[in-house]
């Protein structure tokens, strides 16, 4: 069988993650990059060794030898990129957080689903074997009725206030913490837990200043503090920030009638290498390790190609198999529903009901104006 061709768009995270991810699987190969840098994206051709180079994304779209597209570009374009792809009949893999509103993703989803093609959009947590050992304990119910969830995920990042200017801190792109670190929680609390019933948030800026900022542009906010109410009434408190000095890294801990269940990595240096799981005796509060098989490749040196890794397994399996594939479009849709409550709770400071219409096509985001 031949292998699948498979084209990157992006050349930030795309050739830095999704490249080297898709290279690992013998089943593919990466012959096709762009980006809005064209001699950027020759660097990484020559650097990645992917044999084509094209001078636009509309380009790469139009390559007939190209099957599949990843699009690893800002929030802002994702759009534009998306429809273009699956109107060309083309395999897609999608960056989070899938457009910048839910009526975005709305239309993507409804687009893919009349395309028939393989869509799945980047929440690479669902893939870290921590979690998917996670969700097998609590889908068997090892802790009984879950009582509450909290989410931690502190680093210092932008404390300093010594970062170069670029799209992830311009609103207008897409930029900020919410799509960066809160679009994951909201994912995978949806997956492991269900479906968000009403948020209250607060979004802020409490890093120091960017340098060369322009000066008519707001810098997009960095820090993230929520709570919500999941299906059963299940509170959810949520602290998220990349610009905390002393931040301990990423910690989910699920409480239950019977103890409690926790996945964190308290490695700052790398969101995926050192994840841990634990459970916690609902007496005495101990911990114990629950051993997890890791992925094969710890010494890579970023942990976050190793996720993207199974997930690319993942969506090219599913294009040569025709079988369906998650996360989807769907998912991604339902994680934008949320997130454009989170900005409508914090414009308002004040609840927000969360609800998720069947009449998508229909759908109109209350919350367009980015934070």
């Amino acid at each position: 069988m031949a292998k699948l061709s498979v084209g990157i768009i992006g050349t930030g995270f795309g050739a830095k993650v999704h490249a080297p991810a898709f290279q690992t699987i013998p089943a593919v190969e990466v012959m096709a990059i762009a980006g809005q840098d064209r001699q950027k994206a020759a660097r990484a051709g020559q650097g990645l060794g992917i044999p084509t180079v094209h001078d636009s994304w509309q380009q790469l779209i139009d390559d007939e030898k190209v099957e599949a597209v990843v699009v690893a570009v800002p929030p802002s374009v994702q759009f534009d990129v998306v429809t273009a792809a699956l109107r060309a009949g083309k395999h897609v893999l999608c960056e989070k957080p899938f457009g910048i509103d839910a009526g975005q993703a709305a239309r993507m989803w409804a687009l893919a689903r009349e395309s028939h093609r393989v869509c799945m959009v980047d929440y690479m947590f669902r893939m870290a074997p921590e979690r998917v050992r996670l969700k097998e304990l609590l889908d068997g119910h090892e802790i009984g009725r879950i009582i509450r969830v909290t989410v931690e995920w502190t680093v210092r990042g932008r404390a300093a206030g010594n970062s170069a200017w670029s799209w992830q801190f311009d609103p207008s792109f897409g930029g900020g913490v919410l799509f960066a670190f809160g679009a994951h929680v909201v994912d995978y609390l949806q997956w492991l837990v269900g479906p968000v019933r009403s948020v209250a948030a607060r979004l802020s800026t409490r890093g120091g200043p960017v340098q060369s900022a322009p000066m008519d542009r707001p810098v997009a906010a960095d820090t993230l503090d929520a709570m919500m109410l999941l299906d059963g009434d299940i509170p959810v408190s949520i602290t998220v920030s990349n610009a905390t000095p002393g931040g301990r890294g990423h910690w989910l801990t699920i409480y239950g009638e019977r103890g409690a269940l926790i996945v964190g990595n308290a490695n700052l240096a790398d969101t995926v290498i050192g994840t841990r799981l634990y459970q916690s005796d609902a007496a005495t509060g101990a911990w114990r390790d629950i051993p997890v098989v890791s992925i094969a490749g710890e010494g890579a040196a970023d942990g976050r190609t190793l996720l993207v890794g199974r997930m690319a397994e993942c969506f090219a399996g599913a294009i040569r198999s025709g079988a369906s594939a998650a996360p989807s479009f769907e998912d991604g849709w339902r994680a934008q529903v949320v997130m454009d409550a989170m900005r409508l709770a914090h414009d308002r400071q004040c609840w927000i009901p969360v609800g998720f219409p069947t009449g998508q096509d229909e759908f109109t985001s209350p919350g367009r104006r980015l934070q």
